[in-house]
């Protein structure tokens, strides 16, 4: 027994561990990490570190105090037991780093192999040292534990310098962030445990934690709780935003958007073979274009590159250059793989994320369901169009979002209709127009946008409430058969939604036989058989339909006829085209005779001029609708082209 003084070891930075490592754990435990290939070494290591540091500060208790809590057997396996999970700390530590590189998860056999040695290679070292001190040694006062904390600090220096060396040699393959990483951590680590090695004897010190713990902890935050995906080193959506909001207006940002367009699969870095390796060749060939280009990942086909530079000869090398590593990765794949790049600076009128993302995205559009690969540079004609569609698109989910029926936003016109049985109009079409500040917009500009934004079912009921009003404020004065509505098929096609009709019209004493409901045959029916149950529903309470744009789409003539529609509305490119030929006209009148012949009524828009006029009388069509028999004008003032009751 030695008879030299005894210091108690301080173990502040052991609790200071275990503090970090328990909120870790809880933070994994009560959100939703990415639980990707890699999440199982932190969780895992993260248990074994609480777990051993808890079991290191009751070794370092017991070392203080032997005199209340020390038991020899008991002492030593909790030496060897801390010793054990320690190595399974460097294990997951080690595995980590390894294994966010795809090249060494296609090694892993070799991999796990490589650590069973080390391992053994562990455990001899803590036999020898076992046999040449005991691990431990009795003082006057105390227990030592130099030896034993120099033993697995030392353990700890090896692992680093392995982890160093696994990622020098394998840099190709290893993201930027993730080898910018270990090359801080390291030497930050190495010289704490070196540190930890000189003064656990002088001080009695012992802060071995703090080379473990934080490995975790900052794998987590970087890896796991969203900012970068370890396999590519792409930042994710909400770093992007991040840096947007730093950097817009006040340094020049240029912006690559990538769409990755795939044949037969479906994701680049789902696919187990040469695609995801080629993929992260790809990711590591952008990085090392310049240390000023950065990765963002914003869904499974898409990513942005930033390149974060004044200089324009700079930000063209560079597009050039990932142009060039597209092509390659192309060339060599063996599945067919194609993709579209748009790339530009972020303008003044691209104030916020939101608007970059989306301008691009507006841009990219224009090649869906391309199967070439495209380059294109904005131009500063984009940037307008662009701010004219935002603005509509974000008009438009206003509109949605408040759902005002009244919305003085949406304008309604309506269009009369003649009658060529009677001679006058009795019926009309509204038509929509939307209102920004002073300008008015058409449908066919808007309407697009809010069949892709979901709003258009909100423009619907607007739309129809406008025209019940009106129905309700002339039906008493004014001789007509009723007003249509224009309503998408894909409303139609929602099982509730003729309950959601008869909403808005039976708040109004109308005969509902005066509305009349327009469906377009370009999109007939997402769901053909909810579409028509909707539609009988409508038609026995006395609501006609029509078949809008009649020659514009792909259903059959069995499906038209099979549907509750009344009026058959020929599109304006049939009449056109019968007019210029006769194979066309041939058609065009056995049509018009098949669908009479069935009880159908016949209806031609887009007549302009008296030729188109004199060729619809001849052919027989109950109405015509056209610019040469009246133009539309504000709903409210078609009650001037119906006659007028006798009395008022």
């Amino acid at each position: 027994m030695m008879n030299d003084y005894f210091r108690p070891y301080s173990f502040i930075g052991e609790v200071a561990g275990l503090v970090i490592a328990l909120l870790l754990l809880g933070v994994m435990l009560y959100t939703k990490p990415k639980k990707t290939y890699v999440y199982k070494y932190v969780f895992s290591g993260t248990i074994c570190s609480i777990i051993s540091l808890l079991l290191n500060i009751s070794i370092i208790l017991v070392a203080n105090k032997p005199e209340e809590y020390f038991n020899r057997y008991i002492f030593m396996a909790q030496l060897i037991v801390f010793l054990l999970l320690y190595n399974a700390v460097l294990y997951c530590i080690f595995s980590y780093v390894n294994m966010m590189s795809i090249v060494r998860r296609a090694q892993r056999k070799e991999f796990l192999f490589m650590y069973l040695l080390l391992t053994f290679i562990y455990l001899t070292g803590v036999v020898i040292e076992l046999a040449a001190t005991g691990l431990y040694q009795m003082s006057l006062d105390g227990i030592r534990i130099d030896n034993f904390t120099r033993f697995y600090a030392g353990a700890g220096i090896v692992c680093a310098i392995l982890c160093f060396n696994a990622t020098m040699s394998n840099r190709k393959n290893v993201s930027r962030v993730i080898s910018h990483a270990v090359y801080a951590i390291v030497p930050i680590d190495l010289v704490i445990l070196i540190i930890q090695m000189v003064v656990v004897s002088k001080y009695h010190v012992i802060f071995t934690s703090l080379t473990y713990v934080p490995v975790f902890a900052l794998g987590y935050m970087l890896f796991h709780s969203y900012p970068y995906d370890e396999i590519t080193g792409a930042q994710s959506i909400y770093s992007l935003n991040a840096y947007l909001h730093k950097t817009i207006g006040k340094r020049n940002t240029y912006i690559v958007y990538i769409k990755l367009l795939f044949q037969g699969i479906d994701n680049l870095m789902i696919e187990k073979d040469d695609v995801m390796f080629k993929g992260v060749e790809a990711c590591r060939a952008v990085e090392s274009i310049s240390n000023n280009v950065y990765i963002y990942r914003i869904a499974d086909d898409r990513y942005i590159n930033v390149i974060d530079s004044e200089d324009e000869s700079e930000y063209l090398r560079s597009i050039n250059q990932i142009r060039g590593v597209l092509d390659s990765v192309k060339a060599e794949l063996s599945v067919p793989v194609n993709y579209v790049m748009v790339t530009g600076q972020i303008q003044s009128e691209l104030d916020e994320p939101g608007k970059v993302r989306r301008f691009f995205e507006y841009i990219i559009k224009r090649y869906k369901d391309q199967n070439s690969s495209h380059f294109y540079m904005v131009k500063p004609s984009d940037y307008d169009s662009f701010i004219d569609n935002y603005e509509i698109s974000t008009t438009l989910k206003d509109i949605r979002n408040k759902l005002d029926l009244d919305d003085e936003r949406v304008v309604v016109y309506a269009q009369p209709i003649y009658s060529v049985k009677t001679g006058s109009f009795r019926v009309a079409e509204a038509l929509t127009r939307l209102k920004l500040g002073e300008r008015i917009i058409s449908p066919d500009i808007f309407i697009p946008i809010a069949e892709e934004s979901g709003t258009i079912h909100a423009l619907t009921c607007i739309v129809l409430n406008k025209v019940c009003k009106v129905i309700e404020n002339i039906e008493d004065y004014y001789d007509f058969d009723a007003i249509s509505v224009n309503i998408s098929s894909k409303e139609i096609s929602q099982p509730d939604a003729h309950i959601e009709l008869f909403d808005i019209i039976n708040k109004y004493d109308i005969d509902l036989s005066k509305i009349r409901l327009e469906l377009t045959e370009s999109a007939m029916f997402e769901n053909y058989d909810v579409a028509n149950n909707n539609m009988n529903y409508l038609t026995r309470a006395g609501i006609h339909f029509y078949l809008d744009d009649f020659g514009t789409g792909y259903s059959s003539l069995e499906r038209v006829m099979n549907c509750p529609f009344k009026t058959i509305k020929f599109d304006k490119s049939l009449l056109y085209k019968s007019l210029d030929d006769n194979r066309m006209d041939d058609i065009m009148t056995y049509m018009i005779e098949v669908f009479k012949k069935n009880g159908f009524v016949t209806l031609v828009e887009g007549v302009e001029d008296e030729s188109q006029s004199q060729y619809s009388l001849e052919h027989g069509f109950e109405y015509i609708q056209g610019y040469h028999y009246a133009k539309p004008g504000p709903i409210e003032e078609v009650k001037k082209y119906f006659e007028r009751k006798g009395k008022f």
